[in-house]
């Protein structure tokens, strides 16, 4: 059994069934009559694949405490410095926006249902703890992204940030929110009635979730503590998307697509890459974004079981695979932005 290989998307509802014949997805292998040196298959490996999910919900506490601790500290600095701490506001809102990224990333989690073992609950905690932060619903990113695994690498492709480089310009895109617009758009025009529910309640997630982000700043602000308010706004509106953009440039985006070639209309191919472990790679892409070709491979893995599916695959044939698919962040980007 090879479970990304018995998804699809059905025509009317495009969300994920079971299909009666088998596809790989774009830019998966095929795992038939993969072993290990022991001779055990990659079948009967994967079922042992279950979920930690202690170990998932450590790490989002983890990272609630970096992004909840930066603003706080924020907060008690304006307070008792007022505007002297000015200067801060920028590295303050780059804290924010990078941790607020890593949080968003275990949306993406709970939309492989890897967050809890009853699915209903699952979303239930995604929505309450994590998707409130982007105005959305687990439910409908789950539909969304089911398209990002089903296209990736061609113009359907729900996912457009790897259609551009990551270089001044798009920094500058950034920063006059011309890339969010970008993908808002995009995001909006693949959605459809059976991913988002009746019209009427379309509305309700992003409604609650600018609720929250008011109720985060109400105090801040009765207090006049600026600067941290600031920090907040810019981290949430400008931070977090670049971070969030940046790096799906850095796992997608081909070393030799061409800054002239609209990718929307002309096919990019499937591009998936390994990223060399680090304090700062498990932060920026959390939720085993760092190691995302493993995820595309077989997205039903959780990234809490990556540390075993790595092993087991580097003692078959797609070892070598693996292999020539490892970079680092930093050379990806340089190598991306000279291009």
């Amino acid at each position: 059994m090879v479970v990304p290989q018995a998804i699809v998307v059905s025509a009317s509802a495009k969300t994920p069934t079971a299909a009666r014949e088998p596809a790989r997805l774009p830019g998966t292998p095929s795992f038939d009559g993969v072993q290990a040196a022991d001779g055990t298959s990659f079948a009967q490996f994967r079922r042992t694949l279950a979920p930690h999910y202690a170990h998932a919900w450590l790490d989002l506490a983890g990272r609630w405490v970096f992004l909840g601790g930066g603003f706080a500290a924020m907060c008690v600095a304006s307070a008792r410095l007022g505007t002297a701490v000015e200067w801060l506001v920028v590295p303050a809102a780059i804290w924010i926006g990078f941790w607020f990224a890593s949080i968003v990333l275990f949306m993406h989690e709970a939309a492989h249902f890897q967050l809890h073992g009853d699915k209903a609950t699952n979303d239930r905690l995604a929505n309450l703890f994590v998707c409130w932060m982007t105005g959305d619903d687990v439910r409908s990113y789950r539909a969304l992204h089911w398209r990002h695994h089903l296209h990736l690498g061609d113009p359907e492709d729900t996912e457009v940030s790897y259609h551009y480089a990551p270089t001044f310009k798009y920094a500058l895109e950034s920063l006059f929110f011309v890339h969010a617009w970008r993908v808002f758009k995009n995001h909006r025009s693949a959605a459809v009635e059976a991913e988002t529910g009746p019209r009427h309640a379309r509305g309700v997630p992003f409604v609650r979730g600018l609720a929250v982000h008011a109720a985060i700043l109400a105090y801040p602000l009765w207090l006049g503590l600026w600067p941290a308010v600031a920090a907040w706004v810019l981290g949430v509106a400008v931070g977090f998307p670049y971070f969030s953009a940046l790096r799906n440039q850095l796992e997608h985006r081909s070393l030799t697509a061409r800054p002239d070639v609209d990718y929307t209309q002309v096919p990019h191919g499937t591009v998936n890459r390994m990223f060399r472990r680090s304090a700062f790679a498990r932060a920026f892409g959390s939720v085993g974004f760092d190691r995302h070709l493993l995820h595309h491979w077989d997205p039903s893995v959780s990234y809490t079981r990556f540390d075993d599916l790595e092993a087991f695959l580097m003692t078959t044939p797609l070892a070598a695979e693996i292999d020539a698919a490892r970079t680092t962040y930093l050379g990806t980007w340089r190598r991306l932005a000279a291009g």
